[in-house]
Protein backbone atom coordinates (compact mmCIF):
# COMPACT_ATOMS: atom_id res chain seq x y z
CA UNK A 1 0.00 0.00 0.00
CA UNK A 2 1.12 3.36 -0.79
CA UNK A 3 1.77 6.07 1.85
CA UNK A 4 -1.16 7.85 2.87
CA UNK A 5 -3.74 5.10 1.14
CA UNK A 6 -6.17 3.29 3.83
CA UNK A 7 -5.65 -0.26 4.28
CA UNK A 8 -9.30 -1.18 3.53
CA UNK A 9 -9.50 -4.62 5.40
CA UNK A 10 -8.78 -2.56 8.48
CA UNK A 11 -11.75 0.50 8.59
CA UNK A 12 -13.66 -0.47 12.03
CA UNK A 13 -13.95 2.56 13.86
CA UNK A 14 -12.92 5.08 11.01
CA UNK A 15 -15.07 8.06 10.34
CA UNK A 16 -15.93 8.77 6.49
CA UNK A 17 -17.38 11.99 4.91
CA UNK A 18 -15.98 14.78 7.62
CA UNK A 19 -17.40 11.98 10.74
CA UNK A 20 -20.75 11.73 8.68
CA UNK A 21 -20.41 7.54 8.95
CA UNK A 22 -19.03 5.87 11.46
CA UNK A 23 -17.63 2.47 10.82
CA UNK A 24 -18.80 -0.26 13.19
CA UNK A 25 -18.15 -3.41 12.54
CA UNK A 26 -17.48 -5.41 9.14
CA UNK A 27 -20.05 -8.04 8.05
CA UNK A 28 -18.46 -9.94 5.48
CA UNK A 29 -16.05 -9.38 1.75
CA UNK A 30 -16.35 -10.76 -1.63
CA UNK A 31 -13.54 -11.00 -4.05
CA UNK A 32 -14.36 -7.50 -4.76
CA UNK A 33 -15.21 -5.41 -1.87
CA UNK A 34 -15.65 -5.37 1.55
CA UNK A 35 -19.12 -4.65 3.07
CA UNK A 36 -18.89 -2.80 6.65
CA UNK A 37 -21.86 -2.01 8.34
CA UNK A 38 -21.88 2.06 10.10
CA UNK A 39 -23.86 4.61 11.30
CA UNK A 40 -25.38 7.20 9.46
CA UNK A 41 -25.07 10.87 12.00
CA UNK A 42 -26.95 12.74 9.86
CA UNK A 43 -29.84 10.56 9.28
CA UNK A 44 -29.08 8.72 12.97
CA UNK A 45 -29.96 5.39 10.96
CA UNK A 46 -27.52 2.17 10.21
CA UNK A 47 -25.94 1.74 6.68
CA UNK A 48 -23.85 -0.54 4.52
CA UNK A 49 -20.18 0.70 3.67
CA UNK A 50 -18.47 -1.11 0.46
CA UNK A 51 -15.29 -0.42 -0.09
CA UNK A 52 -12.77 -2.40 -2.82
CA UNK A 53 -10.49 -4.54 -1.47
CA UNK A 54 -6.29 -3.96 -1.50
CA UNK A 55 -6.09 -6.00 -4.89
CA UNK A 56 -8.33 -4.01 -6.84
CA UNK A 57 -6.86 -0.51 -5.38
CA UNK A 58 -4.16 -1.13 -7.31
CA UNK A 59 -6.09 -0.76 -10.90
CA UNK A 60 -5.67 2.01 -13.02
CA UNK A 61 -8.78 4.48 -13.04
CA UNK A 62 -10.45 3.02 -10.38
CA UNK A 63 -11.31 5.84 -8.70
CA UNK A 64 -12.38 7.54 -11.50
CA UNK A 65 -14.80 4.93 -12.96
CA UNK A 66 -15.79 4.48 -8.70
CA UNK A 67 -17.11 7.76 -8.86
CA UNK A 68 -18.82 8.09 -12.45
CA UNK A 69 -20.29 4.84 -12.33
CA UNK A 70 -22.05 5.30 -8.74
CA UNK A 71 -23.10 9.45 -9.68
CA UNK A 72 -25.46 7.27 -12.19
CA UNK A 73 -26.64 4.56 -9.98
CA UNK A 74 -27.71 7.01 -7.51
CA UNK A 75 -30.80 7.69 -9.82
CA UNK A 76 -31.90 4.42 -9.51
CA UNK A 77 -34.57 5.03 -7.41
CA UNK A 78 -36.40 2.10 -7.04
CA UNK A 79 -38.54 0.22 -4.41
CA UNK A 80 -36.95 -2.51 -4.69
CA UNK A 81 -33.51 -1.40 -5.48
CA UNK A 82 -31.18 -0.87 -2.55
CA UNK A 83 -30.61 3.11 -2.63
CA UNK A 84 -27.19 4.65 -2.93
CA UNK A 85 -26.96 7.01 -0.26
CA UNK A 86 -23.52 8.18 -0.95
CA UNK A 87 -20.16 7.86 -2.44
CA UNK A 88 -16.77 8.77 -1.65
CA UNK A 89 -13.56 8.93 -1.03
CA UNK A 90 -11.68 8.42 2.28
CA UNK A 91 -7.76 8.40 2.41
CA UNK A 92 -7.76 7.70 -1.02
CA UNK A 93 -10.30 4.34 -0.70
CA UNK A 94 -13.33 4.97 -2.44
CA UNK A 95 -16.75 4.08 -0.84
CA UNK A 96 -19.70 3.58 -1.72
CA UNK A 97 -23.12 3.92 1.21
CA UNK A 98 -26.03 1.38 0.90
CA UNK A 99 -29.11 1.68 3.16
CA UNK A 100 -29.26 -1.35 5.48
CA UNK A 101 -31.49 -4.03 5.19
CA UNK A 102 -31.67 -6.50 8.48
CA UNK A 103 -33.37 -9.61 6.82
CA UNK A 104 -30.38 -11.62 5.40
CA UNK A 105 -30.03 -12.33 1.56
CA UNK A 106 -31.48 -15.12 -0.24
CA UNK A 107 -28.76 -17.46 0.18
CA UNK A 108 -29.06 -17.27 3.95
CA UNK A 109 -32.63 -18.17 3.74
CA UNK A 110 -31.04 -21.45 1.84
CA UNK A 111 -28.59 -22.62 4.64
CA UNK A 112 -29.75 -24.92 7.48
CA UNK A 113 -29.00 -24.21 10.84
CA UNK A 114 -25.36 -26.10 10.54
CA UNK A 115 -24.49 -24.11 7.86
CA UNK A 116 -25.29 -26.56 4.44
CA UNK A 117 -27.42 -25.99 1.37
CA UNK A 118 -30.91 -26.44 1.01
CA UNK A 119 -33.65 -26.01 -1.22
CA UNK A 120 -36.57 -23.25 -0.44
CA UNK A 121 -40.45 -24.46 -0.31
CA UNK A 122 -41.51 -24.12 -3.87
CA UNK A 123 -44.00 -21.47 -3.00
CA UNK A 124 -41.42 -19.41 -1.60
CA UNK A 125 -40.91 -17.44 -4.94
CA UNK A 126 -43.98 -15.59 -4.44
CA UNK A 127 -42.56 -13.53 -1.68
CA UNK A 128 -39.46 -12.10 -3.64
CA UNK A 129 -39.38 -13.18 -7.76
CA UNK A 130 -42.08 -10.67 -9.21
CA UNK A 131 -40.23 -7.87 -6.87
CA UNK A 132 -37.21 -8.65 -8.01
CA UNK A 133 -37.92 -8.57 -11.58
CA UNK A 134 -39.82 -5.65 -11.36
CA UNK A 135 -36.46 -4.34 -9.99
CA UNK A 136 -34.59 -5.61 -13.08
CA UNK A 137 -36.81 -4.34 -15.64
CA UNK A 138 -36.81 -0.89 -14.08
CA UNK A 139 -33.61 -0.71 -14.46
CA UNK A 140 -33.26 -2.37 -18.36
CA UNK A 141 -35.53 0.69 -19.42
CA UNK A 142 -32.70 2.79 -17.94
CA UNK A 143 -30.30 1.43 -20.30
CA UNK A 144 -28.82 -0.37 -17.17
CA UNK A 145 -28.25 -4.16 -17.32
CA UNK A 146 -27.15 -6.00 -13.59
CA UNK A 147 -24.97 -8.33 -14.77
CA UNK A 148 -24.56 -10.26 -11.58
CA UNK A 149 -28.01 -11.70 -10.20
CA UNK A 150 -27.40 -14.10 -7.84
CA UNK A 151 -28.78 -15.24 -4.66
CA UNK A 152 -26.50 -13.19 -2.14
CA UNK A 153 -27.58 -9.87 -3.83
CA UNK A 154 -31.55 -10.24 -3.34
CA UNK A 155 -31.78 -8.85 -0.24
CA UNK A 156 -34.64 -8.91 2.39
CA UNK A 157 -35.68 -6.00 5.21
CA UNK A 158 -37.09 -6.80 8.13
CA UNK A 159 -40.76 -7.43 7.05
CA UNK A 160 -39.83 -9.51 3.86
CA UNK A 161 -39.64 -7.03 1.28
CA UNK A 162 -37.38 -8.37 -1.53
CA UNK A 163 -34.62 -5.56 -2.82
CA UNK A 164 -31.92 -6.29 -5.24
CA UNK A 165 -28.33 -5.11 -4.24
CA UNK A 166 -24.96 -4.24 -5.98
CA UNK A 167 -26.16 -2.71 -9.16
CA UNK A 168 -23.73 -1.68 -11.54
CA UNK A 169 -20.99 -2.53 -8.74
CA UNK A 170 -19.68 -5.57 -10.50
CA UNK A 171 -18.88 -3.27 -13.15
CA UNK A 172 -17.85 -0.37 -11.35
CA UNK A 173 -15.05 -2.60 -9.86
CA UNK A 174 -14.15 -4.37 -13.43
CA UNK A 175 -14.96 -1.66 -16.01
CA UNK A 176 -15.63 -2.54 -19.25
CA UNK A 177 -13.14 -4.59 -21.27
CA UNK A 178 -11.44 -2.58 -24.05
CA UNK A 179 -13.14 -3.50 -27.48
CA UNK A 180 -9.94 -2.93 -29.73
CA UNK A 181 -8.10 -4.95 -27.62
CA UNK A 182 -7.05 -8.73 -28.97
CA UNK A 183 -5.10 -9.97 -26.07
CA UNK A 184 -6.40 -12.92 -24.46
CA UNK A 185 -6.80 -10.45 -21.24
CA UNK A 186 -9.42 -8.93 -23.63
CA UNK A 187 -10.56 -12.17 -25.19
CA UNK A 188 -11.42 -13.54 -21.49
CA UNK A 189 -13.02 -10.76 -19.69
CA UNK A 190 -16.16 -12.05 -18.45
CA UNK A 191 -18.00 -10.12 -15.73
CA UNK A 192 -20.44 -11.68 -13.23
CA UNK A 193 -20.56 -14.82 -11.17
CA UNK A 194 -19.96 -18.04 -12.90
CA UNK A 195 -22.88 -20.13 -11.27
CA UNK A 196 -24.93 -17.50 -12.88
CA UNK A 197 -23.71 -15.70 -15.25
CA UNK A 198 -25.55 -15.76 -18.91
CA UNK A 199 -24.12 -17.70 -21.91
CA UNK A 200 -23.68 -14.71 -24.21
CA UNK A 201 -21.74 -12.73 -21.53
CA UNK A 202 -19.90 -15.75 -21.56
CA UNK A 203 -19.26 -16.21 -24.78
CA UNK A 204 -18.64 -12.23 -25.61
CA UNK A 205 -21.38 -11.25 -27.52
CA UNK A 206 -24.04 -8.44 -27.09
CA UNK A 207 -26.08 -8.89 -24.52
CA UNK A 208 -29.03 -6.59 -22.73
CA UNK A 209 -31.24 -7.12 -20.19
CA UNK A 210 -32.45 -10.61 -20.79
CA UNK A 211 -28.96 -11.14 -19.65
CA UNK A 212 -30.33 -10.50 -16.02
CA UNK A 213 -33.39 -12.42 -16.82
CA UNK A 214 -31.55 -16.03 -17.51
CA UNK A 215 -29.51 -15.32 -14.08
CA UNK A 216 -32.63 -14.68 -12.52
CA UNK A 217 -34.03 -17.55 -13.78
CA UNK A 218 -30.79 -19.83 -12.76
CA UNK A 219 -31.30 -18.39 -9.00
CA UNK A 220 -34.92 -19.60 -9.09
CA UNK A 221 -33.63 -23.16 -9.84
CA UNK A 222 -31.35 -22.86 -7.58
CA UNK A 223 -33.44 -22.32 -4.70
CA UNK A 224 -35.55 -24.66 -6.17
CA UNK A 225 -33.20 -27.53 -6.11
CA UNK A 226 -30.89 -25.98 -3.20
CA UNK A 227 -27.58 -25.90 -5.39
CA UNK A 228 -26.39 -24.54 -8.53
CA UNK A 229 -27.50 -25.93 -11.28
CA UNK A 230 -24.57 -25.50 -13.53
CA UNK A 231 -21.45 -26.62 -10.81
CA UNK A 232 -18.67 -27.30 -12.58
CA UNK A 233 -15.41 -28.44 -10.97
CA UNK A 234 -13.84 -25.10 -11.67
CA UNK A 235 -14.98 -21.66 -12.43
CA UNK A 236 -13.95 -21.93 -16.30
CA UNK A 237 -15.82 -25.48 -16.22
CA UNK A 238 -18.95 -23.77 -14.92
CA UNK A 239 -18.79 -21.22 -17.41
CA UNK A 240 -18.67 -23.86 -20.02
CA UNK A 241 -21.93 -25.56 -18.73
CA UNK A 242 -23.82 -22.39 -19.00
CA UNK A 243 -22.81 -22.40 -22.94
CA UNK A 244 -23.90 -25.68 -23.53
CA UNK A 245 -25.72 -27.65 -20.61
CA UNK A 246 -29.27 -28.23 -21.00
CA UNK A 247 -30.89 -28.36 -17.52
CA UNK A 248 -33.86 -31.06 -17.41
CA UNK A 249 -37.41 -29.07 -16.07
CA UNK A 250 -36.86 -28.66 -12.75
CA UNK A 251 -40.29 -30.13 -12.28
CA UNK A 252 -38.80 -33.55 -12.76
CA UNK A 253 -35.87 -32.86 -10.44
CA UNK A 254 -38.29 -31.52 -7.84
CA UNK A 255 -41.88 -33.00 -8.35
CA UNK A 256 -43.58 -30.31 -5.84
CA UNK A 257 -42.59 -27.90 -8.93
CA UNK A 258 -45.63 -27.46 -11.08
CA UNK A 259 -45.10 -28.05 -14.55
CA UNK A 260 -46.34 -24.96 -15.93
CA UNK A 261 -43.53 -23.44 -13.63
CA UNK A 262 -41.18 -25.40 -15.01
CA UNK A 263 -41.43 -24.76 -18.36
CA UNK A 264 -41.82 -20.90 -18.08
CA UNK A 265 -38.33 -21.27 -15.93
CA UNK A 266 -37.40 -23.46 -19.28
CA UNK A 267 -37.98 -20.60 -21.26
CA UNK A 268 -36.15 -17.94 -19.22
CA UNK A 269 -32.70 -19.66 -19.04
CA UNK A 270 -32.89 -20.60 -22.69
CA UNK A 271 -29.54 -20.47 -24.38
CA UNK A 272 -30.90 -17.68 -26.75
CA UNK A 273 -31.59 -14.45 -25.50
CA UNK A 274 -34.42 -14.09 -28.25
CA UNK A 275 -36.16 -17.40 -27.17
CA UNK A 276 -36.74 -16.10 -23.35
CA UNK A 277 -39.34 -14.16 -22.29
CA UNK A 278 -39.69 -9.95 -23.40
CA UNK A 279 -38.95 -9.04 -19.69
CA UNK A 280 -38.54 -9.85 -16.39
CA UNK A 281 -41.28 -9.49 -15.17
CA UNK A 282 -43.07 -11.84 -17.69
CA UNK A 283 -41.25 -14.09 -16.74
CA UNK A 284 -42.43 -13.66 -13.05
CA UNK A 285 -45.84 -13.59 -13.22
CA UNK A 286 -45.43 -16.44 -16.21
CA UNK A 287 -43.82 -18.61 -12.79
CA UNK A 288 -45.58 -17.63 -10.02
CA UNK A 289 -48.98 -18.01 -12.31
CA UNK A 290 -47.67 -21.69 -12.58
CA UNK A 291 -47.84 -22.16 -9.08
CA UNK A 292 -51.98 -22.10 -9.42
CA UNK A 293 -52.13 -24.51 -11.97
CA UNK A 294 -53.94 -21.05 -14.15
CA UNK A 295 -51.08 -19.81 -16.25
CA UNK A 296 -51.52 -21.14 -19.60
CA UNK A 297 -48.74 -23.79 -20.91
CA UNK A 298 -45.82 -22.16 -22.38
CA UNK A 299 -43.41 -24.05 -24.44
CA UNK A 300 -39.80 -24.53 -23.57
CA UNK A 301 -37.63 -22.94 -26.23
CA UNK A 302 -35.80 -25.10 -28.88
CA UNK A 303 -32.14 -25.56 -28.13
CA UNK A 304 -29.40 -26.42 -31.10
CA UNK A 305 -29.29 -29.21 -32.71
CA UNK A 306 -25.42 -29.60 -31.98
CA UNK A 307 -26.12 -29.33 -27.80
CA UNK A 308 -24.40 -31.80 -26.21
CA UNK A 309 -27.25 -32.50 -24.00
CA UNK A 310 -30.79 -32.37 -25.51
CA UNK A 311 -33.86 -30.91 -22.36
CA UNK A 312 -36.51 -33.41 -21.74
CA UNK A 313 -38.64 -30.41 -22.64
CA UNK A 314 -37.70 -31.13 -26.06
CA UNK A 315 -37.86 -34.73 -26.68
CA UNK A 316 -38.79 -37.88 -24.09
CA UNK A 317 -37.03 -39.80 -25.79
CA UNK A 318 -33.48 -39.29 -24.79
CA UNK A 319 -31.77 -41.81 -22.95
CA UNK A 320 -28.26 -40.58 -22.54
CA UNK A 321 -26.74 -39.92 -19.27
CA UNK A 322 -26.93 -36.29 -19.11
CA UNK A 323 -23.88 -34.51 -17.33
CA UNK A 324 -24.68 -32.97 -14.01
CA UNK A 325 -23.19 -30.72 -11.51
CA UNK A 326 -21.44 -32.26 -8.43
CA UNK A 327 -19.28 -31.45 -5.56
CA UNK A 328 -18.63 -32.11 -2.03
CA UNK A 329 -19.45 -29.62 0.55
CA UNK A 330 -17.96 -30.14 3.78
CA UNK A 331 -20.64 -31.13 6.42
CA UNK A 332 -20.45 -29.82 10.31
CA UNK A 333 -19.18 -32.96 11.99
CA UNK A 334 -16.57 -33.57 8.52
CA UNK A 335 -18.64 -35.76 6.66
CA UNK A 336 -19.09 -34.80 2.72
CA UNK A 337 -22.69 -33.85 1.09
CA UNK A 338 -23.24 -34.54 -2.28
CA UNK A 339 -24.75 -31.82 -3.81
CA UNK A 340 -25.06 -33.67 -7.41
CA UNK A 341 -29.01 -33.57 -7.52
CA UNK A 342 -30.97 -35.86 -9.68
CA UNK A 343 -28.80 -37.68 -12.07
CA UNK A 344 -31.86 -39.21 -14.53
CA UNK A 345 -34.88 -36.62 -13.15
CA UNK A 346 -37.30 -39.38 -13.63
CA UNK A 347 -38.03 -38.99 -10.15
CA UNK A 348 -37.46 -37.16 -6.76
CA UNK A 349 -35.74 -40.20 -5.82
CA UNK A 350 -32.72 -41.04 -8.51
CA UNK A 351 -29.49 -40.12 -7.12
CA UNK A 352 -25.96 -40.60 -7.67
CA UNK A 353 -23.88 -42.58 -5.18
CA UNK A 354 -21.25 -39.34 -4.28
CA UNK A 355 -18.47 -42.04 -4.01
CA UNK A 356 -18.75 -44.57 -7.43
CA UNK A 357 -21.91 -42.72 -9.14
CA UNK A 358 -24.10 -45.94 -9.17
CA UNK A 359 -27.25 -44.93 -9.62
CA UNK A 360 -29.49 -45.00 -6.49
CA UNK A 361 -33.34 -45.32 -5.98
CA UNK A 362 -34.58 -44.36 -2.92
CA UNK A 363 -38.21 -44.31 -1.57
CA UNK A 364 -39.99 -42.38 1.15
CA UNK A 365 -39.24 -45.19 3.75
CA UNK A 366 -35.50 -44.41 3.17
CA UNK A 367 -35.86 -40.72 4.10
CA UNK A 368 -33.66 -40.15 6.86
CA UNK A 369 -32.05 -43.85 7.13
CA UNK A 370 -28.62 -44.64 6.69
CA UNK A 371 -27.39 -47.85 4.99
CA UNK A 372 -24.92 -48.35 2.50
CA UNK A 373 -24.45 -48.82 -1.40
CA UNK A 374 -25.03 -51.91 -3.01
CA UNK A 375 -22.04 -50.70 -5.22
CA UNK A 376 -19.16 -49.76 -3.36
CA UNK A 377 -20.68 -50.12 0.35
CA UNK A 378 -20.01 -46.56 1.54
CA UNK A 379 -21.72 -45.68 4.42
CA UNK A 380 -24.16 -43.02 3.45
CA UNK A 381 -27.27 -40.79 5.16
CA UNK A 382 -30.49 -40.47 3.51
CA UNK A 383 -31.29 -36.81 3.65
CA UNK A 384 -35.02 -36.24 4.80
CA UNK A 385 -36.70 -34.88 0.85
CA UNK A 386 -34.51 -38.06 -0.64
CA UNK A 387 -32.56 -35.48 -2.50
CA UNK A 388 -28.77 -35.29 -0.28
CA UNK A 389 -26.66 -38.21 0.68
CA UNK A 390 -24.13 -37.58 3.49
CA UNK A 391 -21.26 -40.08 3.27
CA UNK A 392 -20.54 -41.47 6.71
CA UNK A 393 -17.15 -42.08 8.46
CA UNK A 394 -16.78 -45.85 9.05
CA UNK A 395 -16.55 -46.65 12.92
CA UNK A 396 -13.56 -47.54 14.16
CA UNK A 397 -13.09 -51.25 15.51
CA UNK A 398 -13.63 -51.20 19.07
CA UNK A 399 -15.46 -47.89 18.91
CA UNK A 400 -18.78 -47.03 20.43
CA UNK A 401 -20.24 -46.11 17.24
CA UNK A 402 -19.05 -49.67 15.54
CA UNK A 403 -20.63 -51.16 18.65
CA UNK A 404 -23.49 -50.02 18.75
CA UNK A 405 -24.06 -50.15 15.23
CA UNK A 406 -23.05 -53.86 15.75
CA UNK A 407 -25.74 -54.27 18.38
CA UNK A 408 -28.71 -52.39 16.35
CA UNK A 409 -27.89 -52.67 13.33
CA UNK A 410 -29.59 -49.01 12.21
CA UNK A 411 -26.50 -47.87 10.74
CA UNK A 412 -26.22 -50.40 7.81
CA UNK A 413 -29.55 -52.02 8.36
CA UNK A 414 -30.36 -50.42 4.61
CA UNK A 415 -28.56 -51.76 1.49
CA UNK A 416 -29.12 -48.61 -0.86
CA UNK A 417 -29.96 -49.56 -4.44
CA UNK A 418 -30.45 -53.53 -3.75
CA UNK A 419 -32.34 -55.48 -6.39
CA UNK A 420 -33.58 -58.79 -6.89
CA UNK A 421 -35.48 -59.79 -10.07
CA UNK A 422 -35.94 -56.27 -10.44
CA UNK A 423 -37.89 -55.44 -7.14
CA UNK A 424 -35.86 -53.91 -4.53
CA UNK A 425 -35.82 -56.48 -1.26
CA UNK A 426 -34.45 -55.08 2.38
CA UNK A 427 -32.16 -57.58 4.29
CA UNK A 428 -34.50 -59.31 6.17
CA UNK A 429 -36.70 -60.02 3.03
CA UNK A 430 -33.55 -61.27 1.11
CA UNK A 431 -32.98 -63.77 3.98
CA UNK A 432 -36.22 -65.01 4.01
CA UNK A 433 -36.27 -65.22 0.24
CA UNK A 434 -33.34 -67.07 0.63
CA UNK A 435 -34.36 -69.59 2.96
CA UNK A 436 -37.44 -69.99 1.23
CA UNK A 437 -35.39 -71.15 -1.80
CA UNK A 438 -32.93 -73.65 0.48
CA UNK A 439 -36.28 -75.38 1.37
CA UNK A 440 -37.73 -75.46 -1.88
CA UNK A 441 -34.53 -76.81 -3.14
CA UNK A 442 -34.41 -79.36 -0.04
CA UNK A 443 -37.92 -80.61 -0.57
CA UNK A 444 -36.91 -81.42 -4.93
CA UNK A 445 -33.56 -83.14 -3.64
CA UNK A 446 -35.91 -85.38 -1.23
CA UNK A 447 -38.26 -86.02 -3.57
CA UNK A 448 -35.90 -86.81 -6.32
CA UNK A 449 -33.97 -89.43 -4.11
CA UNK A 450 -37.59 -90.99 -3.08
CA UNK A 451 -37.84 -91.64 -6.95
CA UNK A 452 -34.88 -92.69 -7.24
CA UNK A 453 -34.74 -95.44 -5.24
CA UNK A 454 -38.54 -96.61 -5.49
CA UNK A 455 -37.63 -98.99 -7.96
CA UNK A 456 -35.10 -100.89 -6.09
CA UNK A 457 -37.31 -101.27 -3.31
CA UNK A 458 -39.73 -102.73 -5.10
CA UNK A 459 -37.36 -105.27 -6.89
CA UNK A 460 -36.49 -106.14 -3.45
CA UNK A 461 -40.06 -106.60 -2.16
CA UNK A 462 -40.81 -109.19 -5.54
CA UNK A 463 -37.59 -111.38 -4.54
CA UNK A 464 -38.24 -111.60 -1.05
CA UNK A 465 -42.12 -112.33 -2.28
CA UNK A 466 -41.21 -114.90 -4.50
CA UNK A 467 -38.20 -116.63 -2.17
CA UNK A 468 -41.80 -117.38 0.74
CA UNK A 469 -43.79 -118.97 -2.32
CA UNK A 470 -40.97 -121.37 -3.29
CA UNK A 471 -40.29 -121.81 0.52
CA UNK A 472 -43.93 -122.32 1.05
CA UNK A 473 -44.26 -124.95 -1.83
CA UNK A 474 -40.97 -126.82 -1.12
Amino acid sequence: MSAGLLDPEFLIGASLAADRFKVVARLGAGSMAVVYRAFDHRLETEVVIKVPKKHKLQELGLRERFRRECRLLVQLQHPNIVSILDVGLHRNVPFVVMQYLSGGCLLDKMQTRNGQPTALPVDSIRSWLLEIAKALDFAHQRQVVHRDVKPANILFDETGNAFLSDFGLTKIMHGEPDENAADETAAGFVVGTANFIAPEIVLGADYDGRADQYSLGITVYNTLVGAPPMLGKTPSATMVNQTRRVLPLVSEVRKAVPVATALALAKAISKKPEARFATCVEFAEAAIAGLSNTQETVRPPKEPADSSVKSRADSTSVKRKRPVPSERIPGSSGTLINTKRVSKAKSVGIIDCPQCRNELRLVAEHAGRSGRCIQCATRLRIGADLMTLTVLPEPSPGSAGSSNSSATGSADDLIIGEKVFGVKLGPKAILGLGIGLLVIVATAAVLFFLQWVKPDLEQQERELRQRYQNREEG
